[in-house]
């Protein structure tokens, strides 16, 4: 488990400032040792960097060139204040593509299109159709009333006008759906001219909260892209920790645990604070959870980007039994010397710090552990 793997001046920090009262290691010259009742902290390490509260990037909706900067590094903003100005990338051959679907939706949305015309010619078909089998069915009527023709004669000539009629209303619906789905794409295209063009204009990149400019990331004159980070924000004096932790340690942490800080620019000094806020998932790309902490400057100046690590105190107990890591092998067996002869005992640990690891049964104090 990694709770346990710090090194260098970062673990000697975590010594220092967490554990109470010299956690010194007991003598191993002579390969044997007793537990003994010592206060025991477990801690979760990590790393991490400084970033102002609300820390966010502006960034743009569509590619295109930066025209003009309006706003430095150290400024303060407002919501909706402007940062900075950009050109679209958009082409006249968009607008030109666009101009072009446009035309041949309005072509087509005309009653003397090609795609109107063939629908209304076959309404048309089916209008004279309709008008022809209904007065033969009528002539077919008049002459079975003068016994002229047959029952039959007149049924199927009845069935056939009944036929062209469902036709011509299917080729009238046909017709009306056409006309509607015509109109629609014409003013559908005719909108996306209208964008294709406002993209050609210059547009105002926004803050979406008021706060302190950290950085402007690109320069006049150049290209970028949508999402890409333009202008870092945060408020303008409270800073906060935003920390990675290994997925296998992130049920030991809950909000509201101390945490023991060690900054790289600021080696020797240890700072304080508290679990914030943990995300609920863990990234995709290298399996931590981001956990949010509060940093106390202690007087200091500490400035949002700074590199740090961390150990989050996530146990402790006083006066609890431990042994040195190096006597607790892996598979919790030792050997035991007890009155006077030598045995294998099987212990059931606890929690564990870099020094120690709290027996909870299989040894007393007055057991002697081979190494």
């Amino acid at each position: 488990m990694r709770t346990i793997v710090v090194s260098g001046w970062c673990a000697a920090f975590v010594l220092t400032a967490l554990m109470a009262s010299g956690l010194t290691g007991c003598d191993t010259s002579d390969k044997t040792v007793r537990p003994q009742r010592r206060s025991i902290t477990q801690a979760v390490y990590a790393s991490g960097k400084i970033f102002p509260v609300g820390f966010h990037r502006a960034s743009s909706k569509m590619p295109g060139i930066v025209q003009e900067i309006l706003v430095q590094p150290g400024d303060l903003v407002t919501t909706g204040q402007p940062l900075l100005r950009i050109r679209a990338t958009s082409s006249d051959l968009a607008v030109e593509s666009a101009q072009t679907v446009y035309g041949l939706a309005r072509e087509n949305a005309n009653d003397q299109g090609a795609v109107l015309r063939s629908v209304v010619a076959e309404l048309e078909a089916t209008r004279a159709k309709l008008e022809l089998d209904s007065m033969t069915a009528a002539r077919t009527k008049r002459l079975l009333s003068q016994q002229a023709t047959s029952q039959s004669t007149y049924d199927a000539a009845k069935t056939q006008y009944e036929v062209s009629q469902r036709q011509y209303e299917k080729a009238r619906d046909v017709y009306e759906s056409t006309r509607r789905r015509l109109a629609t794409e014409r003013r559908t295209a005719e909108l996306n001219v209208s964008i294709q063009r406002s993209l050609r204009d210059d547009f105002i990149v926004t803050a979406s909260a008021a706060g302190r400019v950290y950085d402007v990331l690109p320069k006049v004159g150049e290209l970028v892209m949508p999402q890409q980070p333009l202008i870092e924000i945060g408020q303008a004096e409270s800073i906060e920790v935003e920390l990675a932790i290994d997925e296998s340690d992130i049920a030991l942490v809950a909000v509201g645990q101390r945490v023991a800080f060690a900054i790289d620019a600021l080696k020797g000094r240890v700072f304080s604070g508290t679990v914030t806020s943990i995300t609920p998932r863990v990234s995709g790309m290298d399996k931590t959870v981001s956990v949010s902490a509060s940093i106390e400057s202690d007087g200091m100046q500490l400035l949002p980007g700074m590199s740090l690590e961390a150990n989050i105190v996530v146990s402790r107990k006083e006066r609890a039994l431990v042994l040195p890591r190096e006597f607790v092998p892996a598979d919790r067996i030792v050997t035991v010397r007890r009155d006077g002869t030598e045995q294998r005992v099987r212990l059931n640990v606890g929690i564990e710090d870099l020094r120690f690891v709290e027996i909870l049964s299989g040894l007393n104090e007055t057991d002697e552990v081979v190494l």
